[in-house]
């Protein structure tokens, strides 16, 4: 009799955990990885922000002269990766959404590095603010 119950409790719980792992698309010890991989993502996106390419060329941000000379501007899709009171990180993508170039701003030293990611470092150098 002991065995029985413990043989259908275990179906039971069987079943049990694998209609919650097809509910939520999860299965094993990946669960808590995809989870914890999701909110990371649902927190960068909160960083994340497009802005339109009138508002760099027009010099919404210091460092928008060195990205429209050194970069054609108008060419790309910029989005502001990052934006702490440190430091902000402009990605340049073309018309197909792939990244071609980075910019890195360090407010407290003005310093600018523009970075293409096929030939490397384009522009470094201290800006005006």
């Amino acid at each position: 009799m002991k065995s029985m119950f413990v043989n259908k409790l275990a179906k039971t719980m069987a079943s049990a955990s694998a209609a919650y792992a097809e509910s939520t698309n999860f299965t094993g010890s990946a669960a808590g990885y995809r989870t914890k991989a999701k909110a990371k993502m649902t927190q960068k996106n909160k960083k994340t922000q497009n802005i339109s390419n009138d508002d760099v060329t027009a010099g919404m941000y210091p460092e928008s002269d060195i990205l429209d000379e050194q970069v054609d501007a108008d060419s790309y899709q910029m989005q502001v990766v990052e934006n702490s009171h440190n430091i902000r990180i402009i990605i340049l993508k073309d018309e197909s959404g792939y990244a071609q170039y980075k910019s890195v701003f360090e407010k407290d030293k003005s310093m600018i590095e523009v970075i293409d990611f096929d030939q490397g470092m384009v522009f470094k150098g201290v800006i005006d603010v």
